[in-house]
């Protein structure tokens, strides 16, 4: 694992350190919100540590968090204001896969090093359409952290499996996230012998969609699937599965796949038994979830219940090491330590490597947990070494 607290070559050599700032991009506000605000958390905690520790070069890490409210026009002005005014040479953050896909030409245009918690957009499974990772994986200045779309719904296939599933009905939100994510889906639940017996879109509320999802609803209870998937942001949970309630709609499992829940969904009624996939939950065995669990809770006074602070924590990270271990903000240099470093997270050791068209990739399929809200509180109930309670039906 590569973490080097203090680099001390500047020193030896007479030269002074400058203060490294890293630009963040993140949904601080509008209907993600609650995402962006888990990102933030993650982010103010891997400071903190970063600079107790010795900052970044010999000298206190800075970082400036722009919001971008997962909306193309405000990420690109945020983006550009962080190149143009601010002089980052480093960006981090990062979310919606529309508002990524707006920032494609300007990340080509500036070329700074990127770093992206976000943005799981790939066109593997479709050929009509060129996602983020078409776009902008061969790019030597890009990492892509979060697992792609196609390793997020490969992750479900053995719990569907497990679960004995025969049918399922997909509901997605209609853009760059929702709509590739359910091609792949559905080619990849017809490979394992599953009925799709319905894939509709909706427009998210993210997007400017109302909220009322009832007329597809009725379709997928009219379909008696097994599973009800549906892919979206954390915006659309609430509406959705109250209205799943409503209809009397019941499926035996009601799975979720949006890239964050809202933080008091769990509590809500309509979130028992639902499912989903998590990243990272407090409740996981190994020690780095205990320590940034226990971490986090001091300095934000409660638990992390959105994974997205565990991977911008990560994220933050990883740049200190990067930075550090090549003793200089040399782009090529860093860029040299964040494609051979191993860096520490909530969820264990990673490192980035090739994916399908990228050629640097954080997390994978591997990074997933099945969890499953019962009585307010999210347990794991895949895959079965890492179970804190048996799974429960809808019906």
């Amino acid at each position: 694992m590569r973490r080097t607290l203090v680099v001390l070559i500047a020193a030896m050599v007479g030269l002074a350190s400058a203060q490294v700032t890293i630009g963040i991009l993140a949904p601080l506000t509008g209907g993600s919100a609650g995402t962006g605000q888990a990102q933030k958390a993650g982010f103010e905690l891997a400071l903190a540590e970063i600079n107790a520790a010795g900052g970044v070069l010999g000298e206190p890490l800075n970082i400036i968090i722009e919001d971008d409210r997962a909306d193309a026009a405000t990420s690109v002005a945020a983006f550009e204001k962080l190149m143009t005014e601010d002089g980052v040479e480093f960006i981090g953050g990062g979310f919606a896969s529309g508002a990524t896909l707006a920032l494609v030409e300007s990340f080509r245009t500036f070329q700074p090093i990127v770093s992206w918690i976000g943005g799981a957009a790939s066109g593997i499974g479709n050929d009509d359409f060129d996602g983020i990772e078409e776009l902008l994986g061969q790019e030597e200045w890009f990492f892509h952290i979060h697992p792609w779309d196609y390793q997020n719904v490969e992750a479900t296939f053995g719990f569907v499996a497990e679960a004995g599933v025969e049918s399922v009905a997909i509901l997605h939100e209609s853009g760059a996230f929702g709509t590739p994510g359910a091609a792949g889906l559905q080619a990849g639940l017809e490979g394992l012998g599953i009925d799709v017996a319905l894939r509709e879109a909706f427009q998210s509320t993210l997007t400017g969609g109302n909220g009322d999802f009832r007329a597809s609803l009725s379709k997928v209870g009219g379909t008696n699937a097994d599973m009800l998937y549906w892919i979206g942001y954390d915006s659309d949970a609430q509406p959705l599965t109250s209205q799943v309630r409503e209809l009397n709609v019941t499926p035996r499992l009601i799975f979720g796949a949006p890239p964050g829940w809202p933080s008091d969904f769990g509590s809500a009624p309509e979130a028992q038994c639902v499912t989903g996939l998590i990243g990272y939950l407090p409740n996981l065995p190994n020690a780095e979830a205990v320590t940034f669990a226990s971490a986090y809770t001091a300095m934000h006074g409660s638990a992390p219940d959105n994974y997205m602070s565990a991977l911008a924590y990560a994220q933050l990270w990883s740049y200190a090491d990067a930075i550090n271990a090549a003793g200089s903000t040399d782009q090529a240099a860093v860029i040299e330590e964040l494609q051979t470093g191993t860096f520490r997270s909530p969820m264990g050791d990673w490192n980035f490597k090739p994916s399908i068209e990228g050629l640097q990739q954080g997390f994978g399929a591997d990074m997933w947990l099945v969890f499953q809200y019962q009585d307010g509180v999210r347990e794991i109930v895949y895959p079965a070494e890492r179970a804190t309670a048996p799974l429960l039906s809808c019906r």
